[in-house]
Protein backbone atom coordinates (compact mmCIF):
# COMPACT_ATOMS: atom_id res chain seq x y z
CA UNK A 1 0.00 0.00 0.00
CA UNK A 2 1.19 3.48 -0.85
CA UNK A 3 -0.38 6.91 -0.33
CA UNK A 4 -0.68 9.33 -3.24
CA UNK A 5 1.46 12.47 -2.65
CA UNK A 6 -1.02 14.60 -4.63
CA UNK A 7 -4.40 13.76 -3.07
CA UNK A 8 -3.71 11.34 -0.18
CA UNK A 9 -5.74 8.40 -1.58
CA UNK A 10 -4.46 4.82 -1.68
CA UNK A 11 -2.49 3.99 -4.82
CA UNK A 12 -2.57 0.63 -6.65
CA UNK A 13 0.40 -1.34 -7.98
CA UNK A 14 -0.25 -2.18 -11.65
CA UNK A 15 1.85 -4.40 -13.94
CA UNK A 16 1.62 -3.98 -17.72
CA UNK A 17 3.61 -4.79 -20.86
CA UNK A 18 5.23 -1.94 -22.78
CA UNK A 19 6.41 -2.30 -26.39
CA UNK A 20 9.51 -0.32 -27.36
CA UNK A 21 10.75 0.14 -30.93
CA UNK A 22 14.41 -0.59 -31.64
CA UNK A 23 15.89 2.42 -33.52
CA UNK A 24 17.11 1.64 -37.03
CA UNK A 25 15.14 -1.60 -37.31
CA UNK A 26 11.53 -2.60 -37.62
CA UNK A 27 11.73 -4.68 -34.45
CA UNK A 28 9.99 -4.08 -31.17
CA UNK A 29 10.87 -5.37 -27.73
CA UNK A 30 8.40 -5.92 -24.92
CA UNK A 31 9.17 -5.35 -21.25
CA UNK A 32 7.15 -5.55 -18.08
CA UNK A 33 6.53 -2.21 -16.35
CA UNK A 34 5.31 -1.86 -12.75
CA UNK A 35 3.67 1.43 -11.76
CA UNK A 36 1.89 2.89 -8.76
CA UNK A 37 -1.32 4.49 -10.04
CA UNK A 38 -3.78 6.69 -8.14
CA UNK A 39 -7.36 6.04 -9.35
CA UNK A 40 -8.59 9.39 -7.96
CA UNK A 41 -6.25 11.95 -9.54
CA UNK A 42 -4.40 9.93 -12.25
CA UNK A 43 -1.00 10.49 -10.60
CA UNK A 44 1.46 7.66 -11.33
CA UNK A 45 5.09 6.74 -10.73
CA UNK A 46 7.26 3.77 -11.63
CA UNK A 47 7.66 1.18 -8.89
CA UNK A 48 11.07 0.33 -7.51
CA UNK A 49 12.32 -3.23 -8.12
CA UNK A 50 12.11 -3.93 -4.38
CA UNK A 51 8.51 -2.71 -3.93
CA UNK A 52 5.57 -5.11 -3.84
Amino acid sequence: MKECPMCGETMRLVTRDQADRVPGTGQTTTREVREWICPECDYWEEAENTEE
